[in-house]
C-alpha cells in the first residue's frame, strides 16, 4: 500500500512537470536534403503557456547530425530576400504563437554530416532564458524533386 501510494506520488510529479514546459512545439518538421547539402532548415510553431514573456534563446543539435543548430530569419534588404543569425532570441509574450515557417524565423542547422532523409526526424532541444530546455523532434519530409520546394500534404 505504501509502495503503491509513493508510485502515486512519484507519478503525478512526472506527469506534472511534463506539462510545466512554459513552452509548446507544434508541427515541427524539416525539409529533406540533398544528399551532400550543407545546411538543412526546420520549421516549427511555439506557444507560449505561461503567464509571463518566454524567450527562445537558442537551439542544440546532436553532433553527430550537424555541427550547428541556429535560430535565424528572413528580412527584406531592400530588394533582396537576407538571411541572419538571431542572436538575441525570440521573445513570446504569454498566450503568444509564434510560426518559424519560410521567409521567416526558422532553424538552420549548419555542417550536416549526411542529408535529412524523408522519413527520418531530427532531434533538437530550445533553450529558454528561465533555463528551461524544450525537446523538439522534427518529421523530415519531401521535397519536389523538380523545383526544389517543400510539399504541402
Amino acid at each position: 500500500m505504501i509502495i503503491r501510494t509513493l508510485l502515486t506520488i512519484a507519478g503525478l510529479v512526472l506527469a506534472t512537470q511534463s506539462f510545466a514546459a512554459s513552452v509548446t512545439v507544434h508541427d515541427a518538421h524539416a525539409r529533406a536534403t540533398f544528399p551532400m547539402a550543407q545546411s538543412g532548415a526546420v520549421y516549427l510553431a511555439l506557444t507560449n503557456t505561461s503567464d509571463k514573456p518566454v524567450t527562445v534563446t537558442g537551439v542544440t543539435v546532436d553532433a553527430a547530425v550537424a555541427d550547428d543548430a541556429q535560430i535565424h530569419t528572413t528580412d527584406m534588404q531592400g530588394d533582396v530576400m537576407q538571411m541572419r543569425e538571431v542572436t538575441d532570441g525570440v521573445t513570446l509574450a504569454p498566450g503568444q504563437k509564434v510560426a518559424f515557417a519560410p521567409g521567416g524565423y526558422h532553424i538552420m542547422l549548419l555542417g550536416l554530416k549526411n542529408g535529412l532523409d524523408e522519413g527520418n526526424s531530427v532531434d533538437l532541444t530550445l533553450q529558454l532564458t528561465s533555463g528551461e530546455t524544450v525537446d523538439v523532434t522534427a518529421a523530415i519530409k519531401a521535397i519536389d524533386k523538380q523545383t526544389g520546394h517543400h510539399h504541402h500534404h
